[in-house]
């Protein structure tokens, strides 16, 4: 018994050891001396640690290419929650068999390469915190991921465990998923742009959000598709920049639309009911450079998430009235499509909104007709056209 025991007091200590090295405590804890071991208890836990599977790579080993592998090298000869890191991480060249990049082992490591195979992100996990790291592939330099305002991944915050925790975008964007969700805590995600500039690879890291806004039945077949919208915030800020609306059909995307803050990428959709039919209905009144192109759609989707007009409609005027070469500003035809799209509006739920405004009627009704042809010519007198 006493020697089983001590066995015991030596895994765990020797795992304690093993922590520290994961967890790069400082020099003055881990100097700590162990007490002298028996001979068989040193032989009993070399038959543990040598029936101890080693952690091996998680993720995508090769590069898309083929031409680099990760690999997990030797074994640490530590005993660590059941399981031993292996003594290396690297990274070789496949055709050479070159070490190109190496650290030493963990607990866990996945690696995911970008699609031309230009970078790779690294994650490594400890007892108690995590870490991603980018490499890029011409001359191995490396990027800690930070948060977007510049921390760390905090302490005892983990990779999700039966869900990828990445995925490239393109070559040069990774969207990450940090924390394991339900009880072992919430999850965050963020968008992860990386380059390379004369000092090697850095890169800036972008919060991103999910909302589930309800479900509706687009496709008219009797079964209701659910609509999310993912919102990628500004760096280092919490206004959104980028948003994508999706529709699902179970948990496959079956249409998505995209709207940004900035004005080339305005935007809006609603969810409209129109003769006990589900809709959308996009929103689009573009301004530049004083000419306006005011257009509206509304549609269902096909079986394949193709849409389906049900009806549109469009317009164009010119707010350049001084101008040589002025176009037409048709107040009646103006004031028609004003008063035809926010009949649909009123009804509409909105999803997504990020237009920067239509002219500036002021407080119209826009459902009635002659009121707005009453502010349309009070705006054209504003702006220099001719009085009516």
């Amino acid at each position: 018994m006493k020697r089983l025991l001590g066995v015991l007091a030596l895994v765990l200590l020797l795992a304690a050891c093993g922590q520290a090295k994961m967890s790069e405590m400082p020099p003055e804890e881990a100097k700590t001396e162990a007490p002298a071991e028996t001979p068989e208890e040193v032989d009993e836990y070399e038959a543990l640690i040598a029936a101890t599977p080693v952690a091996q790579v998680g993720g995508e080993p090769l590069s898309p290419d083929g031409r680099f592998e990760a690999r997990a090298e030797g074994a640490s000869g530590e005993y660590v929650s059941g399981i031993q890191p292996p003594e290396y991480l690297q990274i070789i060249d496949r055709e050479t068999g070159e070490v190109l990049w190496q650290d030493h082992g963990w607990l866990e490591q996945s690696i995911l390469w970008s699609p031309e195979g230009g970078f790779a992100a690294l994650a490594r996990s400890a007892r108690t915190w995590c870490c991603i790291t980018i490499l890029e592939t011409e001359n191995w330099t490396s990027w800690d991921v930070a948060l977007p305002d510049g921390s760390s991944i905090p302490e005892y915050t983990f990779l999700p465990y039966n869900e990828p925790w990445g995925e490239w975008k393109s070559e040069n964007s990774l969207d990450l998923t940090i924390g394991r969700g339900g009880d072992a805590g919430e999850q965050s995600f963020y968008q992860c742009d990386v380059w390379v500039n004369q000092n090697g690879v850095t890169g800036e890291s972008r919060e991103r959000t999910l909302e589930t806004l309800g479900s509706w039945d687009f496709t008219h077949d009797g079964q209701p598709e659910t609509v999310e919208l993912e919102t990628l915030l500004f760096p280092g800020g919490d206004a959104p920049e980028y948003l994508e609306l999706r529709v699902l059909d179970r948990e496959e995307v079956l249409w998505q639309d995209t709207a940004s803050a900035h004005h080339v990428g305005e935007n809006s959709f609603y969810a409209l009911q129109l003769d006990g039919q589900d809709y959308l209905l996009q929103y689009v009144p573009s301004m530049g450079q004083g000419f306006g192109s005011y257009q509206y759609r509304i549609f269902s989707l096909d079986s394949a998430g193709e849409p389906v007009i049900f009806r549109e409609n469009h317009m164009e005027f010119d707010i350049n009235f001084g101008s040589p070469v002025h176009e037409s500003f048709d107040i009646p035809k103006i004031a028609a499509f004003l008063r035809e799209v926010h009949g649909y509006l009123d009804q509409g739920q909105e999803l997504v909104n990020t237009l920067w405004g239509e002219i500036d009627l002021g407080n119209v009704d826009y459902s009635d007709v002659t009121a707005l042809e009453q502010a349309l010519k009070q705006f054209q007198k504003e702006y220099g056209g001719p009085a009516e």
